[in-house]
């Protein structure tokens, strides 16, 4: 995996962070899951992820910082680490983190990540983009903010309310400053959130057949590409298989990660049901 000079940089930075977390808790700021694979992959070649773990407030979250946690606060037995996509996407030591947290309230407060409550008025529907350009619109670094999950009503389409992950030394003034998204008026205030409690997401079913599961061909059948098309998309790097470009013969799995350029992201659920007429049926979630 080749890095990029930033992710480089942000590698270092973790690195001293490892160095010094025999001391105290330490984190890095909230990086986006392609920053996230490269930092883990490096720390795993230098055995320094054993006692980092991914987290963005709640299990699952997709933005999340490195947090280095002394071994004092460790118990004996902790979920091993593995490298690549599966390693940084752990969700047995995501769920082993959240229950620590949950039983040693010291360090939860030592992690410097908060959440918040942003609140519309009901005037508007407000999207997770208008949620975000309003925070970004005060002139906030986006690394120091993670997931922003909109929240919906059961059986209702639209929102007005999502919970933002923060940085904890920007939380005051975004629960001053953060008042208006779009023309909608909005509260924002601090909460707090159960550290094992997961926020649901959204997501739209997906469901198409393919001669064979291989990146160019799903990429066609999702986007509605000719194949030529499809292939030129991927070679371009504007396909992402697991945050990362892959050929246009990569094998897609069950529990792949998809970003499309232009046409969403998508979580790859099935492959391998066979139509009567010897495709392959792939089925997987649209991230709405």
């Amino acid at each position: 995996m080749e890095l990029t000079k930033e992710e480089e940089l942000l590698c270092a930075r973790a690195a001293e962070l490892a160095e010094n977390s025999s001391y105290m808790v330490s984190a890095t700021p909230f990086f986006t899951p392609r920053e996230r694979l490269a930092v883990h992959d490096f720390l795993c070649r230098s055995g320094q992820m054993a006692n980092c773990f991914w987290w963005g407030g709640y299990p699952g979250a997709e933005r999340a910082c490195g947090i280095f946690v002394p071994e004092w606060y460790l118990p004996e037995e902790v979920p091993a680490v593995s490298g690549g996509y599966a390693g940084a996407f752990d969700e047995e030591r995501d769920r082993f983190f959240a229950r620590l947290l949950e039983e040693n309230p010291s360090l939860a407060e030592e992690i410097p990540l908060r959440a918040l409550s942003v609140r519309g008025s009901g005037f508007a529907s407000l999207s997770h983009r208008d949620f975000m350009g309003g925070i970004l619109a005060l002139g906030i670094e986006r690394d120091v903010i993670g997931d922003i999950v909109v929240r919906f009503a059961a059986e209702e389409a639209s929102s007005s309310q999502a919970v933002v992950f923060a940085a904890a030394k920007i939380c005051s003034y975004l629960e001053e400053s953060l008042t208006q998204i779009g023309r909608d008026a909005v509260v924002t205030e601090r909460i707090t959130h159960p550290a094992g409690e997961e926020l649901p997401r959204r997501f739209e079913s997906i469901a198409v057949t393919v001669s064979s599961p291989r990146l160019d061909g799903i990429v066609k059948a999702i986007t509605g590409m000719s194949r030529e098309d499809a292939a030129e998309f991927v070679r371009r790097g504007l396909a992402e298989l697991n945050y990362h470009p892959a050929p246009v013969d990569k094998t897609v799995c069950p529990g792949d990660t998809l970003s499309l350029r232009g046409h969403g992201k998508y979580r790859i659920d099935t492959t391998d049901t066979e139509t009567r007429r010897g495709r392959i049926r792939v089925t997987g979630r649209k991230y709405i």
